[in-house]
């Protein structure tokens, strides 16, 4: 239950910071997807049912806070979370500097993904040409400043991120004696 508490109360802030006090210092669409990232440490340190909740709950927090049309992120966040899952499955391995390499090509991919989705999203008008309309500004100059922020984001969040994933290993895993 705290653990639930917990992360929800990570991504709530975490969405707010991406929000609210982060486009003071980056500009225009270069602002980096806090909550993003967090999802997608947590997927490629987890099981993809177990964190679905959370790709469920970040993207719904970030709809919100963002203005943007409820389920754009909720769904551009599990698509990316399952492809995350899926590749980290499959191109994880156990060394340390080659699982952390990893880990930042998947913030890539995953980050191409998400910009991916929205401008796809961004696009959908009712018109035939408006589909693939918006994807060029979406890939422009802003997109690899924001690659290049979400690394920055990831290599600040990964260690405080697996420091609490071993503090709620540990609590699950303690011993309650009942009398």
């Amino acid at each position: 239950m705290m653990q639930n508490i917990a992360i929800s109360l990570i991504l709530f802030l975490a969405t707010i910071v991406q929000v609210s006090f982060l486009p003071i210092f980056f500009t225009g669409r270069s602002v980096p997807d806090v909550t993003l990232i967090i999802i997608m440490v947590w997927i490629a340190r987890a099981d993809f049912n177990s964190v679905l909740k959370w790709a469920i709950l970040g993207g719904l927090m970030a709809d919100i806070a963002s203005f943007q049309p409820v389920g754009l992120n909720v769904f551009s966040f599990v698509a990316v979370a399952f492809i995350i899952n899926s590749l980290s499955k499959r191109f994880l391995v156990p060394q340390f500097a080659w699982k952390f390499f990893m880990l930042i090509i998947l913030v890539l991919v995953g980050t191409t993904v998400n910009q991916a989705i929205i401008g796809f999203a961004a696009g959908i008008d009712g018109q035939p040409s408006g589909l693939f309309r918006h994807i060029p500004e979406f890939f422009g100059q802003g997109f690899f400043l924001k690659l290049l922020y979400n690394l920055g984001v990831f290599a600040i969040l990964y260690w405080p991120l697996k420091k609490l994933d071993k503090i709620f290993a540990y609590q699950n895993n303690r011993v309650v004696i009942k009398r």
